[in-house]
Order: structure tokens, then sequence, then C-alpha cells
């Protein structure tokens, strides 16, 4: 009996030691191009999934900061909102056009006129289109006393939007240039839109007395103090209108609730005033007339 070992004998050839032929080279070399391959792919693989998650990730932080933003809006503070408001507009890949406008609107309603002006204009800039960017600009122009381009934005915003802030504003700017006939037109179709509100259908009064339309201006104001809805500033403005009118002895006499003779004397006085200046522009500037906000 021999006490060599047989050969291969519960024993298997490493891989490593299979011989190469040409067939198995060209397999190897074609696993070795795919796991390549696979190498290349991971990285663009993980930079898309990475660049996905940044892209949702911006976007969660603009929704969070825009409904913050609205939400502070809602409880008066347009300071704060506005701040708000530009941050979400700073987040990359943001929609430019309506965070501009609703930072504009919240810097238009804090009293900063030139910071919404701004705003509006780079809304526009985006989308010249953009009707409530066009309102909000004129609306905006008015404030800062730019009358006649409040005029001129207004006067293609209205229409388009066709609201009762957008004819009101458009028919304050009417009355301030001069342009008594037309912002009777404007403040006509703010009365359509909401035939039940004292301040629209008051300002279409006033706007007809300075018109000289005392005729239907004193029925209209008359209707209006009868209104339960008449406040204080509805009875002051009867007064305006009858004065303007030409009816100051029904100024004098017409009942007016909780109103002091000495006031009510004083508001005539002041009527007269207005009255006197003679020139509708300045007439209307002297009143001031109320713009729906």
């Amino acid at each position: 009996m021999s006490d060599s070992i047989p050969r291969n004998a519960g024993f298997n050839f490493c891989p490593a030691t299979i011989p190469l032929t040409k067939q198995n080279a060209m397999n190897h070399g074609r696993e070795f191009l795919m796991s390549m391959q696979y190498v290349i792919r991971l990285p663009i693989i993980m930079s898309c999934m990475l660049l996905a998650a940044c892209a949702s990730s911006q976007r969660a932080e603009q929704s969070r900061l825009l409904a913050l933003a609205d939400d502070i809006a809602a409880h008066g503070d347009y300071a704060t909102a506005a701040s708000m408001y530009e941050r979400a507009g700073e987040v990359p890949g943001s929609e430019g056009v309506d965070i501009q406008v609703r930072l504009a609107d919240a810097r238009l309603a804090a009293g900063d006129f030139e910071g919404a002006l701004r705003s509006y204009r780079a809304a526009l800039e985006a989308d010249i289109d953009n009707e409530e960017a066009l309102l909000g600009m004129g609306t905006a122009q008015l404030r800062l006393g730019q009358v006649e381009r409040a005029e001129r934005s207004l006067r293609q915003a209205a229409p388009e939007i066709d609201t009762v802030a957008a004819w009101s504003r458009l028919g304050a700017a009417q009355a301030l240039m001069g342009k008594e006939s037309e912002a009777v037109t404007a403040f006509s179709r703010a009365a359509e839109l909401s035939p039940n509100d004292p301040d629209t259908r008051t300002n279409l009064a006033v706007v007809e007395a300075l018109a000289g339309q005392g005729n239907k201006a004193v029925p209209l104001m008359r209707d209006v103090a009868a209104s339960p809805l008449a406040e204080e500033r509805h009875f002051r403005s009867l007064i305006l209108v009858l004065v303007m009118s030409g009816q100051e002895s029904l100024a004098e006499t017409i009942e007016i609730p909780d109103m002091p003779a000495d006031l009510r004397q004083s508001l005539i006085g002041h009527a007269q005033e207005i009255r006197d200046i003679g020139i509708p522009a300045q007439q209307a500037r002297a009143i001031g007339l109320a713009m729906n906000k």
C-alpha cells in the first residue's frame, strides 16, 4: 500500500489557479467593464439623490416661511410678515413673482410705500401681465402722491381685475387729477359691485358733488345716511355733499343722530371752505377721498 496521497483527492482548485483561456479572459473583461460602469454610475446616482433631497428641503423651508408669513399677516403684523416673505424669496429656486407680490402687499399694508413699489416693479419685470402687481404698483404710487403714474397703472388694472378696490383707487386717482367725470364712472362701477357698501356709495356721492351732479349726489348721500350701516363719517359726508351741492340750509336742519350743534356748524364751515376752492382736483385733495384697501 502506497503512503502517497492521491492527486486532487478531496480538494478543489481555487479559481485563481484555473488556467486562463482566451474565452475566460474575454468573460473577465466584460465583467470588469460592467463593474466599472456601476462604479461610475454610483456617484452620479448619489449626486442626483442629494440634489433632489436638497431641492425638496428648500421647497419645504420655503413653504414653512410662506405659511408663517401668511399667518403673521393675517394677525396684522405686516412688517414682520414682510421680512418672512423676503426670506422665502431668497430660497434658491423660489418662484419669484407670487412671493414678490405678497411681499409688496405686506410692505404696502405696513406703510412702506417705497419698498412696496420696488417689489411690485420686480414682480412686473418677471411677469409684465401680472394684474395684481399692476394694481399694487398703482396703489403704492397713489400713496406716494404720484397721481398721474397711479392713474395710468390703475386704468390698466381696474377693468381686468374688476373689483371694488381697483375701481375705487382708480376713481380716487382721477378725482385727484381733476378728472371728476371719469371718477364718477369708476366709483359707479365700484358701487355696482358692492351696492350695500356705505363707503363706496359715499365716495360716489362725493365725486358726483365734485362733478356738479348734486341732483344725483344728494339723494344718494341721504340714502346712505338713512342706512342702518351709516356711521359718523357718513353723516359728515352728508353735510359735505349738501354744502357742495348748494343746499346749506338743509345741512343746517337735516336730522343727524348724536351730532352736537357746534360740531355741525364746524363741519358746515369746513365744507364751505372746500366748496369755495372752486377747482375739483384741489377740492378732492382737501376732502381726502377714502380708498378701499
